[in-house]
């Protein structure tokens, strides 16, 4: 890493040490527990699952590439070298014309997960790029879309075929779906998403 990003880093972390401090006085640094006996039920399960994992899966493995932070702006990001950045994030919001995972048989998944020892399986419903793996009236920019090849097939509903197969064999499920989605216009206007921007996460997401 070289010392400049790591300065930033340690930067960052320090910031986020002293507003998290501050946070905590303010607040005469209390733990206000859970009451809600469907969340404490929930608590109770997922501390006695401890094993488990997570996936991120989406029309971005076509490229072998980290989920959405490819066509953030930043510096930091690496890309091919021989093309612009806008000219790169075109081709990445058209990877769903030619994802079409034919091979999809989650209940493979969930059998050599079970082999394994786990409990639980987290998968991501959708990311930062604003794909949604899941059938949704909200977006066109979704798994079961018309111009998504996959959209024909009877198992096309990726999110509620990989959650039934692993319920049929008792695992915990979590659904990671980001809030900032990079898709969407209300997020940042299309004129600012260039290489001069920062890409932004507004948190808390849900997981």
């Amino acid at each position: 890493m070289q010392r400049r990003e790591f300065c930033k880093l340690t930067g960052i972390a320090a910031a986020m040490a002293a507003v998290g401090a501050a946070g905590a006085s303010e607040k005469g640094n209390s733990y206000v527990p859970a009451t809600d006996p469907l969340v404490l039920r929930k608590l109770d399960q997922w501390q006695d699952w401890k094993f488990g994992f997570m996936m991120h899966w989406g029309p971005y493995s076509q490229w072998g590439v980290v989920e959405s932070w490819s066509i953030c702006s930043e510096d930091w990001i690496k890309r091919p070298a021989g093309i612009s950045y806008v000219k790169y994030k075109e081709k990445y919001q058209e990877l769903p014309m030619t994802f079409n995972p034919i091979g999809f048989d989650p209940e493979v998944w969930a059998s050599v997960a079970k082999g394994a020892g786990m409990k639980y399986v987290v998968f991501t419903t959708k990311h930062h790029d604003g794909f949604s793996m899941f059938d949704t009236g909200q977006t066109d920019y979704r798994i079961t879309a018309p111009d998504v090849p996959f959209h024909t097939n009877p198992r096309a509903n990726i999110a509620k075929e990989v959650f039934a197969a692993f319920r049929k064999q008792s695992f915990g499920i979590g659904a990671y779906f980001s809030k900032p989605d990079w898709h969407n216009s209300d997020y940042w206007a299309p004129e600012w998403a260039t290489p001069e921007s920062k890409c932004q996460l507004r948190y808390p997401q849900i997981h």
